[in-house]
């Protein structure tokens, strides 16, 4: 499991730009998916599907599990390789990825998959759970390898 502890800067000597600031309490998931394909319109259609299934899985965590004020904040970071997505709530509650059920829990899991690595910072009154995706190449994490763009060509028969 990738799960870490960091904060935004910490480890970067460069600054980190902040391409979005989303509040929660009143913006839509849909928006928050908009905005992430806006930011990578340039990018491979696989890779910004994980990326907005990443995003949308942290913003529904906060709406289900955690509580106002809820933020969402998402840039390009590394020269413009990587999307980081962070996500607060004022919940103290720390996300843990638990066995798939009838009731849910494959959202962590599937955000384990995709990113590159994600984890969990406590603050005060309230935690930042943030993920980072390499814009290298789909299926970059190497976590979910069958999600990698298959190549070109004819199907085995």
């Amino acid at each position: 499991m990738a799960v870490e502890t960091q904060s935004w800067g910490e480890q970067r000597a460069e600054p980190v730009p902040l391409t979005a600031v989303c509040d929660l309490d009143v913006t839509g998931n849909r928006e928050v998916r908009q905005r992430i394909r806006d930011l990578l319109s340039g990018e491979a259609g696989l890779l910004v599907d994980d990326a907005v299934l990443v995003a949308d899985e942290l913003v529904s965590n906060a709406h289900r599990h955690g509580a106002p004020p809820r933020l969402c904040r998402f840039g390009l970071i590394d020269q413009r390789r990587s999307l980081r997505i962070e996500v607060d709530d004022a919940s103290s509650g720390k996300p843990a990825i638990r066995p798939a059920d009838a009731t849910g829990g494959r959202g962590l899991l599937l955000v384990d998959r995709l990113a590159s690595s994600w984890g969990v910072q406590q603050h005060g009154h309230h935690k930042t759970v943030w993920a980072e995706l390499a814009l290298d190449q789909p299926g970059s994490s190497g976590h979910a390898p069958h999600l990698a763009a298959a190549p070109r060509g004819p199907r085995p028969s």
